[in-house]
């Protein structure tokens, strides 16, 4: 009777267990329609922003383009690793900081310095598991994005950049692509208007801007210069802020999967937990049923 007793507490558990990853998994799909919607009205901006600034680069010499589009030799790379601030979403932070390491990788072998800069909890905390210093921590910009937390984050990087402390500033991201599919990639943020990162192969990164088609003709009031002071660090705000819309579409679409497969395996198992109850439940019955049987036979 014990071992039914037993079984009966182990079904119990696996059916909290549903109903909880089940919740989880309706909130999860709640968030995503709003943060897919976020994300897919951002990106169109973003993309006009960088025609805008190839159009006025195209005006204008190497020496006159806005000091945040000129590259440089580069000795210290920061990279950005936008990563969630809770679990249960699958593989989805492991694929990010893989990327991330991926990426500091193949600059050290350059022999440039690499410092990370964490947008998550998860993603600070498996970068020091793996051994790497963190230099900076920021919660709150991927699952709950806002505009001013990353305007913040862009204005120091700006600053960085700017003032020599880093002379390549990179994001890992999840690129949103559908429910069921997501795309981590690795996007130049500064110096701004860069189309790719070289590997050494000489092909475009998986974060590489894609090409934009035909180019529309603009009319520009202002003197490039003007208009370069005052849009590519807009730009560069806006580009950050739509990679975070991208990596919060992201990770509600991981974490409703991965509570989907799990509410799934918890009914799988409170399948099969009935069904050995059952056995057992019926078992024990004929047990008794002979057992009766046998002393009425005896006592015949």
């Amino acid at each position: 009777m014990a071992n039914l007793r037993d079984i009966r507490k182990r079904r119990k558990g696996a059916t909290n267990t549903r109903k909880i990853t089940r919740t989880m998994e309706l909130v999860s799909s709640a968030k995503l329609k709003k943060a897919q919607d976020a994300a897919n009205a951002s990106y169109p901006f973003s993309r006009t922003l960088l025609n805008l600034m190839e159009a006025l680069s195209g005006a204008m010499s190497d020496v006159d383009k806005h000091p945040l589009m000129k590259e440089r030799p580069v000795k210290t790379v920061a990279i950005y690793l936008m990563a969630s601030d809770r679990g249960l979403c699958g593989s989805f932070n492991g694929n990010l900081v893989a990327k991330a390491l991926e990426r500091a990788k193949f600059h050290r072998a350059q022999g440039r310095t690499v410092r990370f800069i964490a947008l998550g909890k998860k993603g600070a905390t498996t970068l020091q598991f793996f051994g790497e210093t963190v230099a900076e921590t920021h919660i709150k910009i991927v699952g709950q994005a806002n505009y001013d937390a990353c305007e913040k984050l862009a204005t120091a990087a700006i600053a960085n950049f700017l003032g020599g402390t880093c002379d390549l500033v990179e994001v890992v991201f999840a690129r949103f692509l559908s429910a069921g599919r997501q795309e981590v990639r690795a996007q130049t943020l500064l110096p701004a208007g860069t189309k790719h990162e070289d590997d050494g192969s000489g092909k475009a990164l998986s974060g590489a801007r894609p090409a934009t088609g035909a180019k529309p003709d603009y009319i520009f009031n202002e003197d490039p210069e003007v208009l370069f002071a005052a849009l590519v660090p807009r730009a560069v705000r806006a580009e950050l802020y739509a990679f975070s819309l991208q990596t919060t579409a992201a990770e509600h679409a991981a974490r409703r999967l991965a509570m989907k497969n799990a509410t799934d395996a918890a009914g799988d198992m409170v399948k099969s937990l009935t069904l050995v109850y059952n056995r057992g439940r019926q078992g024990k019955i004929t047990q008794e049923i002979a057992e009766i049987t046998g002393a009425v036979e005896a006592m015949a």
